[in-house]
């Protein structure tokens, strides 16, 4: 399965180069890496009245949430028994910053980099291994399995990143010195191939997160996914088509008005789940890697094979880690 990803000059229609790509894609200290969740806001009072006028204090009235009924006709069958929310979102956990801010992976095709690490460091978290923010490395990923990608760091087989993750294991972003320039230098046939940092003996002593396994399910049965997602981020793999790479807002995807041919395979972050109101529509909550451009600020809601009717699932396959009993620094009381 070649795993590779929309870059994000298909999604925008505006490229990055691919030198700022590089950076874009691995590097949250930089500016242009991330784009803000949301912008800041100003709002005036406007003003009015006398000058010395004592204005009158008005209680706001309480917000009424609607909520949906397990007796309805129209409650998420897909829920898992005595589950008491049809809203959830592991961005918005109170553990903590569970799930770092959206990336763009510029015109490269490492989306599998970015959702593997992401679920990988939610359900370290999540499980208390680490207290929160942990970031793993994506790009150290990358490098390790330079020899497996294509010119764009499009993965050809999960199975590879599989072994990888069991066998190597990726590392703390911050202890990763991996080059930025791992694809141009696989590009360049006068460059030998870049090598992982921790291939080299000054960092030897670096922390790796492996994992027991990384199960990869190719048959998506979406009872099974949301008991998953209940547990934790994982990732998601999609068919592209330019509806996808076209979306924006805060709509709901539902992939059944797809015209042309696939574009690429793309994995990305699923995160959650929610129902509309008051149309009860069910969908996923998902984080991708091509910028804020897409989606709602580089969020989107797909929806989910309960409420589509679809004979299947829209997404193609799922990737979860499943965890060491121990890693190095790991929190005592686990």
């Amino acid at each position: 399965m070649d795993v590779g990803g929309v870059t994000a000059k298909q999604m925008d229609g505006v490229g990055d180069d691919p030198d700022d790509a590089s950076d874009d894609a691995y590097d949250d200290a930089s500016d242009d890496a991330y784009d803000d969740a949301s912008d800041d806001a100003s709002y005036g009072g406007g003003g009015g009245g006398k000058k010395d006028q004592k204005k009158k204090k008005i209680k706001p009235k309480p917000v009424q949430i609607e909520t949906i009924s397990p007796w309805d006709d129209k409650f998420p069958k897909d829920l898992p028994k005595g589950t008491k929310t049809t809203d959830f979102d592991w961005s918005d956990s109170d553990i903590g910053e569970v799930i770092r801010e959206v990336m763009d992976q510029g015109n490269r095709r490492t989306c599998w980099t970015a959702a593997t690490t992401r679920s990988f460091s939610a359900s370290l978290v999540i499980q208390k291994r680490f207290d929160p923010p942990l970031w793993l490395s994506a790009l150290h990923l990358l490098v390790g399995l330079i020899d497996k990608v294509d010119s764009k760091g499009g993965l050809k087989k999960l199975e590879d990143l599989r072994k990888f993750m069991i066998d190597h294991g990726t590392i703390l972003e911050e202890d990763c010195s991996c080059p930025q320039m791992a694809l141009e230098d696989k590009n360049n046939k006068s460059r030998p191939d870049p090598v992982p940092c921790t291939d080299k003996d000054k960092t030897e002593n670096i922390r790796k997160f492996k994992v027991e396994d990384l199960v990869i399910l190719d048959e998506v049965d979406e009872k099974e996914l949301m008991r998953l997602v209940i547990k934790g981020p994982v990732a998601v793999g999609i068919e592209v088509y330019q509806d996808f790479l076209d979306f924006k807002g805060d709509g709901i995807y539902t992939g059944l008005e797809t015209i042309g041919d696939s574009l690429d395979k793309h994995l990305f972050l699923l995160k959650g789940y929610g129902t509309t109101m008051p149309d009860k529509d069910h969908y996923w909550k998902v984080q991708n890697s091509a910028g804020t451009k897409w989606g709602d600020k580089g969020n989107g809601k797909i929806m989910r094979q309960t409420s589509s009717g679809a004979s299947s699932s829209i997404f193609t396959c799922v990737v979860y880690p499943k965890l060491l009993d121990y890693y190095e620094g790991q929190n005592e009381a686990v």
